[in-house]
């Protein structure tokens, strides 16, 4: 762990920086996850940043009602990274101290003692190549189909500890998606999300490739 120093609007902000440190995978007391996901629910609506639910926070959710038995950490996708970036030191003032930053993939916090984790993706727009814009999204460096994430609800169908939190709007099929058609299947947690979307986007890399060689 180290100390890392920011410049976030002309201003200097440092934090303890754990992007070079392996990760220590714990399950996440169910308490715990939930005071992490309201404390932070709280923080992204007070500077104005949209988010959902997302991967084994959502199949918790979705499956169960509840957090996921030995989940590491809570996990949700935000669109506005800018605005995450610059609410930082907000976010520290209020107990979400950031300990990893990894620009356009994700942003982990903790709160005080450790009590808590929660990872945020970032889902950015896909700028090469141009076929893929309209049809996907980029979280975390991998290709998702856009339409997952068209709209947002809210309307209190799925609850973590009694409380609603913005979910996407057809959360079953994006289930299926990430983790395969056995997800209702408890347990069932090890993600084939990301492979048709990889697969892709090497096959396009290769004949990016072949097509340079031919015209050099």
């Amino acid at each position: 762990m180290k100390t890392t120093v920011i410049t976030i609007q002309g201003k200097q902000f440092s934090y303890q920086d754990e992007a070079g440190d392996p990760y220590i995978f714990n399950p996440l007391n169910k308490d715990d996850a939930n005071n992490i996901l309201q404390l932070t629910d709280r923080l992204l609506n007070e500077c104005g940043i949209p988010y959902f639910l997302a991967f084994g926070t959502l199949l918790g959710a979705v499956r169960e009602g509840d957090f996921i038995n030995g989940d590491e950490d809570v996990d949700i996708i935000i669109s506005d990274e800018e605005r995450l970036y610059n609410s930082l030191p907000y976010l520290y003032k209020h107990g979400l101290f950031v300990n990893r930053i990894y620009r356009d993939e994700l942003y982990s916090f903790h709160t005080e003692g450790r009590h808590g984790h929660i990872d945020l993706y970032v889902m950015k727009e896909v700028t090469k190549p141009r076929i893929f814009r309209r049809i996907y999204t980029r979280i975390c460096y991998n290709l998702h189909p856009k339409h997952f994430f068209t709209e947002i609800s809210n309307d209190g169908k799925y609850k973590l500890h009694g409380k609603s939190y913005p979910y996407p709007s057809n959360p079953e099929k994006l289930l299926v998606h990430w983790y395969g058609r056995n997800w209702r299947i408890p347990q069932n947690k090890q993600a084939d999300t990301f492979i048709i979307p990889v697969k892709i986007q090497r096959f396009v890399k290769k004949c990016f490739h072949k097509i340079k060689k031919v015209i050099h």
